[in-house]
Order: C-alpha cells, then structure tokens, then sequence
C-alpha cells in the first residue's frame, strides 16, 4: 500500500465525497486541497479567482500538492480538478501514491450543473459546451497523471470507494 491516495477527476466527479468515504475505510486522513487552499488564504475559490487570478490559484494548488507530498503519514488526497494541469504536481501524485483518476462522463457532470464555487465555469450560459472544453483539454492529462481509472456512471460513491479501497490494498 502506497502512502497517499490521490484522488483526481473533473469539478464535480466526487473526490470529496469518495475521499470522505475511503478515510472512513482506510482510517487514515482526507485532505482536500481545495479546503487547505481556502484556509490558508481566507477566502473562497471564487474569490481568489476574482482577486487574485488563476495562475495564483494554480501557484496555491501546486503549493499544496508538494506539501502534501512531502509528508509522511498515510493520507487520502482529494485533489482540485485542475491539480493535473501542472506537469510537477502530475509527477509529484505518481511518485508518492497511488493516482485515482474518478471518471464520470461528461453527459452526467453536466446533468449536475454544479456552477456555485467554479470560476471556470460561472458566466458560462453554455455549461455542457464549457464542460466539454475543459475535458477536451484535461482529458490527456488525467490519463498521464492516474494510474487507474474508476468509472463512475451508475456507481453510488459508496461503491466507488470500497472499489478503490480493495485496490488500494490489492500487492
């Protein structure tokens, strides 16, 4: 068993929700980045969107994913749907854990229409079109990134996580 499960995917495909289920499996820590980011600087993702722009954001996360790295305790890491986007963070995951990639297709994260807390998506009139964009430019990169991929159409995040929870044990 690695040290670190990290869990990646589109907005909206349910790290947290697994993540939250897998600690209760495992017993060992979530940590989501989104939340640490939010805490250290005081404000929410929108606002440092608005703020601050994305590359600070992107700065923040990448921050937060080698933080995470470097520790030594066994954690659950649900990470930001953008997390893969930077080339270090990708291998910074694969080194020190095993890379979940949450795979929901994008038919379902659209039906979601999930826009409250997403700068990438808010002024959008068009979610399935932006939806689109954003897999089509991500898709490769969640494929370098994971180690595996778990599809979650028709899965409870129950399911998916118990799933995940015997692969994650599996020698």
């Amino acid at each position: 068993m690695t040290s670190k499960l990290w869990l990646i995917g589109m907005m909206s495909s349910g790290k947290t929700k697994v993540g939250r289920r897998l600690s209760g499996l495992s017993g060992f820590p979530l940590v989501d980045t989104d939340d640490q980011i939010v805490d250290q600087a005081g404000m929410t993702i929108p606002q440092i969107f608005a703020t601050h722009g994305e590359p600070a954001f992107r700065s923040m996360e990448s921050g937060e994913v080698a933080r995470i790295a470097g520790l030594a305790e066994r954690l659950v890491v649900a990470t930001g749907g953008g997390a893969i986007l930077d080339k270090a963070n990708r291998s910074l995951m694969r080194e020190t854990g095993l890379v979940v990639w949450l795979k929901p297709s994008i038919a379902s994260l659209i039906a979601k229409g999930k826009t409250k807390n997403r700068p990438l998506l808010l002024g959008h009139s068009d979610l399935a079109r932006r939806y689109t964009e954003i897999w089509e430019a991500r898709k490769h990169l969640y494929e370098e990134a994971a180690h595996m991929s778990i599809p979650m159409d028709g899965k409870t995040r129950k399911h998916a996580a118990e799933e995940i929870w015997r692969l994650w044990q599996a020698p």
